[in-house]
């Protein structure tokens, strides 16, 4: 070996997890692990940054799963031969839900290939496919939404659905072991586990008295309760612009209620117009390679409903500044996937 060459399999491992931990792609990290077996020996899933969300379209049965990464700007294709003739739903936490034929059967990570059966349910037992979960591996339950106001709720462990009957709502969202309902009078909170209404809290409105106007076209626009770093937040849209409101559960000193937040820091959320319950949230500081700037909202919407129906717009609303801007621009139908190597 003469003095420019370099043994790079010998470098320290805490050398190696420090260079690793600076990888931002996910596929980057792939091939880093793949230089030698030492590197891959020493390296783990846990070495991986935090992966900005892809734009998934749907595969429709074929095994070749279609991704888009906003922060590379680059497409690409995943084989995952589990997904061959089967269809998929609301991807969550880097897992999706699995239509086989008539049935639900199971969630499946297209990137590790690993998958979490699920007790039989048939399709049409299902108006809304809804994988609540956010952490599989800590018993966080998995929700259905049935038709009227019918559940089906799972807990990973057991070995059938649960059918529970809840009030009717405009909006339902899964947080932690509870179903937040929403209507035009009041929210409701639901505790999973005993089917009993925890807390009731009253709409915003009531708090900054809107007009009997706003009001109105509030509900008959699209709105959404989202978990934002152990937060519940409801998100309004009207006009053009996003409100949003915290839920204050008051840590049993006075009522819960409903306080509009001007800023979530540099937090950025990812709602989905098109398909219910693909929202979430994320940290602009958790992506430090990629430059990101917080408190901000990703929305996926049809750019225009009348001349393009198939034209899916990809947009970023700044929330100090109340402006929005285009940043992809996609033919086909799409939503967000959040990519993970494990169900964590």
């Amino acid at each position: 070996m003469n003095a420019f060459e370099r043994d790079w399999a010998g470098l320290l491992p805490e050398l190696v997890h420090i260079i690793a931990r600076n990888v931002i792609d996910i596929f980057d990290f792939i091939r880093f692990r793949a230089v030698c077996k030492t590197w891959r020996s020493v390296t783990t899933i846990a070495d991986l940054s935090p992966q900005f969300p892809w734009l998934l379209s749907p595969s429709h049965g074929r095994p070749d799963l279609q991704f888009y990464s906003i922060a590379f700007n680059k497409s690409f294709a995943i084989h995952a031969p589990k997904f061959a003739n089967k269809t998929f739903f609301h991807p969550c936490r880097g897992s999706m839900l699995v239509l086989l034929g008539q049935h639900y059967t199971s969630l499946i990570n297209p990137l590790s290939d690993t998958e979490i059966p699920l007790p039989i349910l048939r399709a049409e037992s299902a108006y809304d496919p809804w994988v609540g979960s956010q952490n599989f591996q800590s018993g966080d339950y998995v929700v259905f939404r049935g038709f009227g106001t019918k559940f089906h709720v799972f807990k990973p462990g057991d070995n059938k659905w649960i059918d529970m009957e809840v009030d009717y709502g405009s909006t339902y969202f899964h947080w932690n072991k509870f179903i937040v309902i929403m209507d035009a009078c009041v929210t409701k909170v639901i505790d999973l586990s005993t089917n009993e209404t925890v807390f009731v809290v009253p709409p915003p409105w009531n708090a900054y008295k809107w007009s009997a106007s706003k009001i109105m076209f509030t509900l008959w626009s699209p709105h959404f309760l989202i978990e934002s770093s152990g937060e519940v937040l409801l998100v309004t849209y009207l006009d053009k612009r996003f409100e949003i409101y915290r839920l204050e559960i008051g840590n049993d000193k006075g009522d819960p209620l409903w306080v509009e937040v001007t800023s979530i820091g540099d937090r950025m959320l990812f709602l989905d117009f098109q398909n219910d319950f693909g929202d979430f949230s994320i940290r602009a500081g958790d992506f430090g390679g990629l430059n990101l700037k917080g408190n901000c909202i990703y929305s996926i919407r049809v750019k225009d409903q009348l001349k393009c129906p198939s034209c899916y717009a990809v947009e970023r609303y700044d929330i100090e500044a109340a402006t929005t801007e285009y940043i992809h621009l996609h033919m086909g139908d799409i939503t967000w996937y959040r990519p993970a190597l494990d169900h964590t």
